[in-house]
């Protein structure tokens, strides 16, 4: 069929393609438009079939070692878990029960609701069928607590049949708060026991880069440091009898989406034969190595001006996600950045990601990028980059060492500083920011972010310089209300 409709044509080589972007550039050379990523990676401006990376994993099969097409040999949906930024229990759970009723599919906590006692999670989860929608605790420096209140809130039949994940990651919890508890380990030791022992369907070891990714982390950093922090739990398991298989069985990795549409969808593949990898140095049975990925749209590049333009933003992080091949995906209300959003806004999100299952039918595609050259080209090279940077954390002394010498944080920020020097020199755009602002507009005043308080006691205490979220928006959105406000 192919053949009969390109017999009228004459082949185009690549040479052909390259000579006529040549000429289309009147001059420029089709190496002035090379672009270097964030990653450090040359993003070539003509991508084709010769350049596609030729290797085992790229012709391997879907649910086959190394999972670079998927680790299941079937099309799925993935879970709709937005999060819900409401604190009072009883406006969260009225709240829950509208986004359960109208799509989604996953019951997600963050940091917003408080729940300081098993009343509270009581009232949260008040008539909601726990055994239909599995459960995500995505703050995890307090998933243990959240754990022994719902051991206190929750039936022995209905504790058995939690799914989802209850994930404590002591390392991205040190690294927002500034501090780690000298017995974090054994907590998470205990931890992953009394979830084994009550609800064996629950993960209970999370593996959350949102900490490095909200703080400017690009994907080669954030991916090393997925992998580090789960080489760091499994070793420290380890030594407390939490044999790796077991704690390899009970990981959910978390990463940000980002602003690049193809690097975010080669994060999400490369994760996926990275992790393999990894579970496959420690001896762990293939049965243990498929990823579980959740993807989690952040606040890095979202404004508070014009904030519907932040709609499109979440839609192209929709899109990434769903075309990296993720398990679950959560996306913030458009206009989070302004403080706790509304119903209207949490329904705007949710339908981003029903027409992306519904209408797009992405759904039914089991590795939707696969074969696209530019895609296995750029997952390829990030792979090899996240696994010699994964190499040199581990050279440190592994994870909590990076982090205490700062030399995470330090890398972490000279990518932050770039990435807001690039919008102030006018070299990348930020709409609404620092190109196309709405002059008219209003700078309307934004809820204040809770400080960050540590979770550590004061006693016996491993002090790390906590990481700061970035909002690029930040600068510009300042700078314009001064401006408004003299005028």
């Amino acid at each position: 069929m192919t053949e009969a409709l390109f017999a009228d044509f004459d082949a185009a080589t690549t040479d052909d393609w390259v000579e006529a972007a040549r000429i289309s550039l009147r001059g420029k050379s089709l190496e002035s438009l090379i672009a270097r990523s964030y990653e450090g990676i040359d993003i070539q401006p003509l991508p084709h079939a010769d350049s596609a990376v030729a290797s085992s994993a790229a012709d391997s099969l879907p649910g086959q070692y190394p999972y670079l097409h998927g680790t299941g040999g079937r099309a799925r949906p993935w879970l709709i878990a937005n999060e819900i930024d409401l604190a009072d229990p009883d406006d969260f759970n009225a709240a829950l029960k509208i986004a359960l009723a109208n799509g989604q599919t996953a019951i997600a906590i963050g940091d917003s609701p408080r729940l300081d006692h098993a009343d509270d999670l009581r009232t949260a989860l008040a008539d909601i069928d726990l055994s239909r929608f599995p459960i995500f605790v995505r703050d995890g420096g307090r998933a243990p607590a959240i754990f022994r209140r719902l051991r206190e809130a929750l039936s022995e039949r209905d504790l058995r049949r939690l799914r989802g994940c209850v994930g404590y990651d002591p390392l991205s919890a040190a690294a927002r708060s500034g501090g780690l508890p000298a017995d974090a380990f054994d907590a998470l030791a205990a931890h992953v026991r009394g979830v084994d022992a009550l609800s064996p369907q629950l993960g209970s070891i999370a593996v959350d880069t949102g900490v490095y990714h909200e703080a400017g982390a690009n994907a080669v950093q954030e991916l090393a440091i997925a992998l580090a922090t789960g080489v760091a739990c499994l070793r420290e398991l380890g030594g407390r009898d939490v044999e790796a298989e077991r704690g390899a069985s009970k990981m959910h990795v978390s990463l940000g989406i980002g602003e690049n549409f193809f690097m975010a969808m080669a994060k999400f593949r490369a994760i996926k034969s990275l992790w393999a990898q990894m579970l496959r140095a420690f001896d762990v049975s293939a049965e243990a190595w498929p990823v579980r990925l959740h993807a989690r749209g952040g606040l890095r590049n979202k404004t508070q001006r014009d904030p519907h333009v932040n709609l499109l933003r979440l839609t192209s992080e929709a899109l990434a996600a769903a075309l990296g091949g993720v398990d679950s995906i959560g996306l913030p209300a458009f206009d989070a950045p302004l403080g706790t959003s509304d119903a209207f806004s949490r329904r705007l999100s949710r339908n981003l990601l029903l027409i992306t299952q519904e209408e797009a039918q992405l759904t039914r595609l089991i590795d939707p990028a696969g074969g696209a050259w530019h895609i296995e080209t750029l997952t390829d090279e990030l792979a090899r980059r996240v696994w010699t940077r994964f190499q040199d954390i581990e050279a440190e002394g592994g994870m909590l060492a990076a982090l205490q010498s700062g030399s995470m944080q330090a890398e972490i920020a000279a990518i932050a500083e770039r990435r807001q020097h690039d919008l102030a020199t006018g070299d990348k755009i930020l709409v609404g920011a620092n190109a196309y602002v709405n002059e008219a507009e209003s700078l309307p005043a934004a809820g204040k972010p809770e400080p960050s308080v540590s979770g550590a006691a004061d006693h016996s205490v491993i002090y790390i310089e906590p990481l700061q979220p970035l909002r690029l928006a930040d600068a510009f959105e300042i700078s314009q209300s001064k401006s408004g406000a003299e005028t």
